[in-house]
């Protein structure tokens, strides 16, 4: 405006030119605005690239209120410049009004008006116009675009339909195939479970037949109970006389047993006494060890005192020498030195008193001299005095010097002992410590052996899964081929087939729908069905269990008849238990394979889908591609294709995360599957000790797969009938549960039956054992019978005898002894004879019926224990049976996991190719959004190119129109000033043409009247205009030179201030970045800190790990010697164990003896009062025979009774001399067994000093025992410790790894954060630098305009100048010259159109160049993205290549490794096998051995009982043969003797007692200390002994008899304790044997259960429940599942059923040592 005003102030001469003026500088107002505006919206643009619909809406909220914003400051600028024109506008009206001619200029105006109204209708119908085009175009696009659709979604509905075609044609052959083969299964298995029927059968006929057999043995055992029931009455009598019997010998023995208790009582006193001391003495030996220790302690500090003081003596003794000899050296040069001077002195005197000699002065002379040497000589005495002390020190030196040293060498010698005896003890750890190692070495092979075996099945199962992806890759290759050759020809096809398939489908769906309900039914019912039998079977399998145990205790008992039987018996058991643990495996591993089954079938039909996915992927995969090459060729078309292609790629990824969300459903469901299978597994081992209950399931099984199959044909054949079939599946089940109630029925009666059968069995057990005591309480009976028999003869010979030599002579004599007494006291005896025999034979007969029902019973046993045979070899047939039928389904479960595998391994191929195609995906999108900018960058630069041709067809259209007006208009204005005005105007300000052409209109009106003024001024105008055109050009050039300068200017202005803002903001994110920057690295300080810490910590630890086990490897050092100290303690017990037997033995031979002497007191008295007896009635009769002889004298009777008696009298002489012979046969037997008892005394003695000697080292082990276990439990108190410390650290290290994560977790999140802002700086910096070379072009563009544009505008200026000067003259000129040459308006019009042309051109110029810099700046801004893009990409191509060799050298050694780890398992296993078949040969061996020992023994003893037998015989047949009449009674009193004084007891039992009773044995053996057991010959040669003698010596021979009996008693007592031992030492063999068993029993245990502990997370998810659960029937349940993982023997099962069901153990434990101590018997 103030250059407006200027130029108004300047040309102020002339009105006309005065508005020429003015106009100029107002009309490029217009352009500037318009390029500012243009600038700000490049600006704009740049600021926010991508203003298309798609980005504003992917912009967030943040950039879309920015764009707002700045949209919102533009219009605001818009709507400013506006206001600006119209005052303009306004302004210029003014002074057009002012001007003169206001009727022009209204009409002109009002014609502007009504030509801009024309043009802003015209121009809305153009812009409507347009829109409506662009809108045609649109639809027209979209419909393309929507055929397109079409067309692929008919393609992709087709390949789809082609794909589900194929699957439903695969499924139903599968489904056809799969259904063959279950109806083959089915069948197989039906006339399996109909053998396995038909073999129950016969086994419940087997059962009646036993059951029948019981009752028939329930009749006999009735019959006999009667029979038996009167035995036991009569006997029960006799038993009552016995026990009153017993009842005393009772109560005997029970004051002994005090007496014996007592004694015990006060030997456990003094045993506690010595133990007291024996611990007192081992704490003072602790003591003692610890003064030792301290000792040592002190004698090392000793000896380094020892050691310093010897070095600091040498030190001292060397520095006195050296101090003597510097002494004896500085004496010896004094000496010298003295003696030198005096001499020098004594020369100088002589030499002076020769020159001055006088006789008088020599005496005085001589004097001195003299007194010098006395002085001198007492000088050196004194010195050898001195040198004779340090003499005798230097020898006491010396001397003290050589003490030391003995000393010290005496301390060598005794630190050296020490040494030694530490290395001693140091080298026995190290042994220990070495066998420890041997033991870890072993433990570590097996450990590495368990890892090699499970890094060999990784990878197994790794190769596995490549041939499986290998495999899957060639199937879906030949299935791409084939599905893209046939998909061509067959797509017409497939849209009338999809249609009927899919109607067909909806059919099947509904069809299925129903049948899966049927089945979910049925499924239900099954499982209560299987619940229930689940119940039963477990109560069948518990009775079972229970007649299990009973038949074994039957068996036992009967094993004890039968040894070998016993061993075959358990052999048999053995492999009844294997059979049945491999039949219930074999159950449930067909179970485990139905359900592989299906699941294999739904893994196939997922993978069909899946396969058919992927091949729909890879054809739109192909499809997308051909349409990028398209898109390439053609621009227009790509827009269309692009929107396609996107919508094609959402599908795509909706497709791809639907795949891949199945994908992991697939995984889930395989992991759903491998725990299945693990539950399975788990199950099948609690099922393992139900044989019935897999039987009776199999038996309902293929009764449930009949039904299946019959659905399975209904679903098939008949749809329509689901329903009925249905409902005869329900029927079916309900006949099948009443099936299973009348088994279930059947069984409880055949239990119930067993029951009573058992019973019966027990009752008929009980009768043998009441037969068997029966027994032998009738043999004793018989025995004392006997004997009263045999003294009822003797007294009856005696009343013969006395009848025979009496008559009727003894009324006469005696009044107490009548014949008819005697008489009727025989008659009596004989009637009471004559019963007894009555009563014996009745016995005999009774007994006689008894054998005969034992062995009947025997009898009956051994058919049983046939038919328990029977029984066994069908269990063993059965088992070869179940394990060819193992065999086979091994076989077929190996084949399912195999294919198990490779479904897993083509589920993980399909996910890695699933990863692929993602990946391709994304480098597609990458590909396609690179497109996508490119095409909108041209779709921008053609937009743009569009406008500009739009805009300049626009300008053509109008400039084309205004020149036709200004034709018009020159004509008519060649006259006026305002005219030349106007035009100028109008050629600025193209705005404004319509308003113009209303004012020329207006102006063509009043031309007509001015036509004649304009006549006379056109002169004076030629000239003026030829001045005012070029002024006018020069003004425009240098206004429009101005306008650009400022529009640059301003640009310029606008680019430093967002430069300054972009500057701001990268300070900004420079500051951010550097406090990240501090953050990071205080971060990673705190990060190195901790790493620091954690090292610490980790050095700790190990420091304390180190520590621990040191600590641990001297405990199981010490926990080693403990146990070789047991092992000694042990083989010492046993040689005490074995020297207190045979004590024992000797023991029970002196309290026989003690015993057999005083029975034989006992007979002696009652002997020798028979004798007085005897000889009382001697007495008499030798009365009556005196009085006989003299009534011989009158009659001859009594001499012929004389001459009988003096034969008898002979006869008696003669016995009395066999007995005589016999007596001292016996002597010379008693003197034998005198020496034998000899030399027992001395071995008793030699094994009472070995019984010291063991005590003794008894008592050295027991210290050492306490010794080690104080340093047990030390160790103990330092691993407790220890484990406290562990722990504490363990705390803390877990707290320092919880701290460390959670740093990691804060590293992570901010090396996240730090990646993000280093990417976003990136980018911000990529911009940057676009932005500043954009900014530095423009700078330097400007830059070159600028000095352009002063170049131009210093011309200029001195063009006006010199134009100013011109004009001044031209107008002098003027003034002077009036007239002026007029040129012609062609050329004036001419030039004028051409400087319109120039300026459009410039503009043009402009544009175009501003659009090259733009395109510039944007080619290298895509140029280095290219570049950059590439580096990208050449790097993941070196990291993928490098990647794949790594993994092919990882796969190289892999299975490198896996073949060492297959040979060493393969060795490993050879030499496990090699082993076990070693360790089997020698139990084999050594029990072999013992049975051989043991029937060896057996023989020998059987021997020497025969032999003793037949002594017996001989002995007995001797007497009788030289006198049967008195022999037999004596014999019969003997027996009698025996029989009353010894108890009666069976060998067996007593020996099995003693046998048996190894540890309770001690209390027996004090019995010896207290009593005194005399010898043979002192028993024999004592006085009683000595009888009288008599007259008749009838005594002799009643004695040799006795002697020689007893001496038989004894030698058969000899030979029953020989037995005994034997016995025992047979029982020591059979628990051996049992121990023997139980540890192998145990290795197979351990052997199971390493294979059953392979799942320890389930192992330790059971005991966690087991621990954490209520006792009840939850806790029952787990019993079954701990069992069979962990092999428990029966004695732990029944301790863990008691905690189950909540029971406390009554027994306590011993704790602690005092379990190893069981048998010192002094110590408890």
């Amino acid at each position: 405006m103030t250059e407006a005003e200027v130029g108004r102030g300047g040309c102020s001469g002339a009105d006309s030119g005065c508005g020429a003026a003015i106009s100029p500088p107002l009309q490029p107002a217009g352009p500037a605005m318009e390029v500012q505006d243009a600038g700000q919206e490049m600006v704009a643009s740049s600021v926010t690239p991508g203003s298309g619909k798609s980005k504003l809406d992917t912009l967030p909220k943040e950039d879309l209120i920015k764009f707002a914003k700045k949209q919102v400051m533009l219009i605001q600028k818009v709507k400013l410049r506006c206001t600006e024109l119209e005052k303009e506008i306004e302004e210029l009206r003014s002074k057009a009004a002012t001007g003169g001619a206001d009727d022009i200029i209204q009409a002109l105006t009002e014609r502007l008006d009504v030509v801009l109204l024309e043009k802003a209708e015209s121009q809305q119908q153009c812009v409507a116009l347009k829109k409506e085009n662009i809108q045609r175009k649109q639809e027209a696009e979209a419909a393309v675009a929507k055929t397109e659709e079409l067309q692929k979604q008919l393609e992709k509905s087709s390949i789809e339909s082609l794909t589900e075609i194929k699957a439903l044609k695969s499924e139903l052959a599968n489904a056809q195939c799969k259904h063959n083969e279950d109806l083959t299964k089915l069948k197989i298995e039906l006339e399996e479970q109909v053998k396995k029927q038909m073999e129950l059968v016969e086994q419940v006929e087997r059962h009646s037949d036993s059951q029948k057999e019981a009752k028939r043995l329930q009749d006999d055992v009735q019959r006999i109970k009667s029979t038996y029931e009167e035995q036991i009455l009569c006997l029960s009598k006799q038993l009552e006389t016995v026990n009153e019997e017993k009842t005393k010998e009772v109560t005997n023995l029970q004051e002994t047993i005090k007496s014996i208790s007592q004694c015990y009582c006060n030997e456990i006193n003094n045993l506690n006494e010595e133990l007291k001391k024996l611990k007192i003495a081992q704490e003072e030996v602790s003591e003692l060890m610890h003064q030792t220790e301290i000792s040592s302690k002190e004698n090392e500090e000793k000896q380094n005192q020892i050691n310093q003081i010897q070095h600091n003596l040498a030190e001292e003794s060397l520095i006195k020498e050296k101090n003597v000899k510097n002494e004896r050296c500085a004496h010896t040069d004094q000496h010298e030195y003295d003696l030198e001077q005096l001499r020098e002195v004594l020369n100088k005197n002589v030499e002076s008193k020769i020159d001055v000699v006088d006789t008088q002065e020599e005496p005085c002379v001589e004097a001195k001299m003299e007194e010098k040497v006395r002085h001198l000589e007492h000088s050196l005495e004194e010195l050898q005095s001195q040198h004779s002390i340090l003499k005798d020190e230097l020898t006491y030196m010396s001397n003290v010097k050589l003490k030391l040293e003995e000393e010290i060498h005496h301390i060598k010698d005794e630190y050296f002992h020490e040494r030694e005896d530490l290395e001693f003890k140091i080298n026995e750890l190290q042994l220990t410590k070495e066998d420890y190692c041997c033991v870890i070495e072993k433990l570590k092979l097996e450990l590495q052996a368990a890892r090699q075996h499970c890094e060999t099945a990784v990878k197994e199962h790794k190769l596995e899964t490549q041939t499986l992806k290998e495999q899957h890759k060639r199937e879906i290759s030949e299935l791409n081929e084939t599905l893209l050759s046939g998909s061509e020809k067959e797509k017409m096809a497939l849209v009338f087939e999809m249609q009927e398939l899919r109607e067909q489908l909806e059919k099947l769906t509904q069809e299925k729908e129903e049948a899966v309900s049927n089945y979910n039914s049925l499924r239900e019912t099954m499982e209560t069905l299987q619940t229930e039998l689940g119940e039963s079977a477990g109560k069948i399998c518990q009775e079972f269990e229970s007649m299990r145990q009973q038949q074994a205790s039957d068996v036992s008992e009967l094993q004890q008849k039968l040894r070998a039987a016993f061993n075959e018996k358990d052999v048999l058991l053995e492999t009844v238990n294997r059979l049945q643990e491999e039949t219930e495996k074999l159950s449930s591993n067909l179970l485990e394979i139905e359900e592989l089954k299906c699941k294999i079938v739904s893994l196939q039909e997922e993978n069909n889908t899946i396969t058919s996915s992927i091949n729909q992927k890879e054809t739109a995969m192909k499809e997308l591609e051909e349409k990028i090459i398209a898109l390439t060729d053609q621009n227009k078309d790509i827009l269309n294709e692009v929107k396609c292609l996107g919508e094609e790629r959402e599908t795509l990824q909706e497709r791809c995360k639907q795949e891949q969300g199945k994908v992991q459903e697939l995984q889930q469901e395989v992991d759903v599957a491998n725990q299945h299978n693990s539950d399975l597994k788990k199950k099948v081992e609690e099922l393992t000790e139900r044989l019935n209950e897999a039987l009776t399931r199999k038996s309902e099984n293929a009764q449930m797969l009949e039904e299946l199959e019959n659905q399975i044909e209904s679903l098939v054949h008949e749809r329509e009938n689901l329903s009925s079939e249905a409902c005869t599946l329900r029927e079916e089940n309900k006949k099948i549960i009443q099936e299973k109630g009348e088994l279930s029925e059947k069984l409880e009666r055949i239990t119930s039956e067993k029951d009573g059968w058992l019973v019966l069995k027990e009752q008929s057990e009980n009768l043998e054992k009441n037969l068997q005591m029966m027994s032998a309480e009738k043999d004793h009976i018989s025995t004392l019978l006997e004997s009263e028999q045999a003294h009822r003869s003797l007294v009856r010979t005696q009343l013969y005898c006395l009848l025979e030599q009496v008559g009727s002579s003894v009324s006469d004599s005696n009044e107490e002894y009548d014949s008819l007494n005697l008489l009727q006291i025989a008659n009596e005896c004989l009637a009471k004879m004559k019963e007894e025999q009555c009563l014996a034979l009745q016995n005999e007969e009774k007994v006689l019926h008894l054998q005969r029902e034992v062995e009947r019973l025997e009898e009956e046993n051994a058919a049983q224990y046939a038919e328990h045979r029977s029984l066994m070899q069908d269990f063993e047939k059965e088992k070869d049976l179940l394990r060819e039928e193992l065999e086979g389904v091994l076989s077929e479960k190996e084949a399912l996991q195999h294919d198990i595998q490779e479904l897993k391994n083509a589920s993980e191929k399909t996910r890695i190719e699933n990863q692929d195609l993602l990946a391709n995906i994304e480098e597609i999108t990458q590909k396609l959004a690179f497109y996508e900018s490119q095409i909108q960058e041209q779709q921008k630069g053609s937009e743009k190119q569009d406008d500009l041709n739009f805009m300049l067809e626009q300008k053509e259209t109008e400039l084309r129109n205004v020149k036709d007006e200004l034709s018009s208009l020159k004509n008519l204005m060649e006259t006026s000033t305002e005219k030349t005005d106007q035009q100028s105007s109008v050629a600025e300000l193209q705005e404004k043409i319509g308003r113009l052409e209303k004012e020329s209109a207006e102006k063509g009106e009043k031309l007509n009247k001015i036509k004649v003024v304009a006549v006379k001024a056109k002169k004076e105008l030629d000239a003026s205009r030829k001045e005012m055109q070029t002024l006018r050009e020069e003004l425009e050039l240098v206004r429009s030179e101005k306008d650009q300068l400022s529009a640059s200017m301003k640009d310029v202005i606008q680019g430093a201030e967002s430069y300054k803002n972009l500057l701001m903001e990268y300070d900004k994110q420079g500051e951010q970045l550097d406090s990240e920057k501090g953050r990071a690295n205080n971060l990673e300080r705190q990060i190195d800190d901790l790493t620091r810490q954690l090292q610490v910590s980790s050095q700790q630890h190990d420091q304390l790990h180190s520590a621990n086990e040191d600590l641990l490897a001297r405990v199981e050092t010490l926990q080693h010697n403990a146990k070789l100290l047991e092992a000694q303690i042990l083989e010492i017990q046993r040689a005490k164990a074995k020297a207190d037997k045979e004590l024992e033995t000797e023991k029970l031979l002196k309290e026989q003896k003690t015993k057999e002497y005083s029975g034989a007191l006992r007979e002696m008295e009652e002997l020798q009062v028979q004798l007085q007896k005897e000889k009382k009635h001697l007495q008499k009769t030798m009365q009556e025979l005196e009085l006989a002889r003299k009534d011989a004298q009158k009659s001859t009777l009594m001499d012929m009774e004389i001459a009988d008696y003096e034969r008898l009298v002979k006869e008696l002489n003669q016995k009395i001399s066999d007995k005589d012979s016999r007596i001292e046969d016996l002597e010379q037997e008693t003197g034998i067994q005198k020496q034998k008892q000899e030399t027992l005394q001395e071995e008793i003695k030699s094994l009472q000093s070995t019984m010291q000697q063991d005590e003794e080292r008894n008592a050295k082990i027991k210290q050492l025992l306490v010794k080690t276990k104080k340093e047990l439990a030390d160790s103990k108190q330092a691993e407790n410790d220890h484990l406290m410390l562990q722990a504490s650290l363990k705390g803390e290290l877990e707290a320092s790894q919880q701290q460390v994560e959670a740093y990691k977790i804060q590293v992570a999140v901010l090396t996240s954060e730090k990646h993000k802002v280093q990417e976003h700086l990136r980018t911000s910096s990529e911009q940057h630098q676009r932005t500043l070379t954009a900014y530095q072009q423009k700078i330097a563009t400007l830059q070159e305009e600028c000095k352009a544009a002063q170049a131009e505008q210093a011309s200029v200026t001195s063009e006006f100048e010199s134009y100013k000067v011109r004009v001044h003259n031209v107008l002098k000129q003027q003034k002077n010259k009036s007239a002026s040459q007029t040129e012609s308006e062609g050329a004036k019009q001419e030039r004028e159109q051409l400087e319109m042309v120039v300026d459009q051109l410039k503009v043009k110029l402009q544009d175009a160049q501003h659009n090259s810099q733009v395109n510039a700046s944007e080619l290298q801004a895509l140029q280095s993205e290219h570049d950059t893009l590439l580096e990208r990409h050449n790097k993941m191509l070196q990291e993928a290549v490098a990647k794949e060799a790594e993994l092919r050298e990882k796969l190289c050694t892999i299975q490198s490794e896996n073949m060492v780890m297959k040979t060493e398992h393969a060795q490993t296993l050879s030499q496990l096998t090699a082993q076990n078949e070693a360790l089997r040969n020698n139990f084999r061996d050594q029990v072999r051995n013992l049975q051989e020992e043991h029937r060896k023994t057996v023989e020998t003893l059987q021997q020497q009982l025969s032999r003793v037998e037949a002594q017996l015989f001989q002995l007995k047949s001797e007497p009788s043969t030289r006198g049967p009449a008195v022999s037999n009674p004596a014999t019969k009193n003997l027996r009698e003797r025996r029989n009353t004084d010894l108890p009666v007891l069976d060998v067996h039992t007593v020996a099995r007692e003693e046998g048996e009773g190894m540890e309770t044995t001690d209390t027996e053996s004090v019995s010896s200390a207290s009593t005194y057991v005399p010898s043979l010959e002192q028993l024999l040669n004592s006085p009683e002994a000595k009888l009288e003698p008599s007259q008749w010596q009838t005594e002799l021979t009643k004695d040799e008899l006795i002697q020689k009996l007893n001496t038989t008693a004894k030698s058969a007592d000899h030979l029953n304790e020989l037995l005994r031992e034997s016995e025992a030492t047979n029982a020591i063999l059979m628990e051996q044997i049992k121990l023997l068993k139980n540890e192998i029993r145990r290795l197979e245990r351990n052997q199971e259960r390493e294979k059953s502990v392979a799942n320890l997370e389930y192992l330790k998810n059971v005991l966690l429940q087991f621990i954490f659960l209520k006792s009840g029937s939850e806790k029952e349940r787990l019993l079954p599942v701990i069992d069979t993982m962990l092999q428990l023997s029966p004695e732990e099962k029944g301790k863990l059923v008691a905690i189950a069901q909540g029971e406390e153990e009554s027994t306590s434990r011993p704790s602690g040592w005092a379990s190893y101590l069981h048998s010192w018997s002094g110590l408890r």
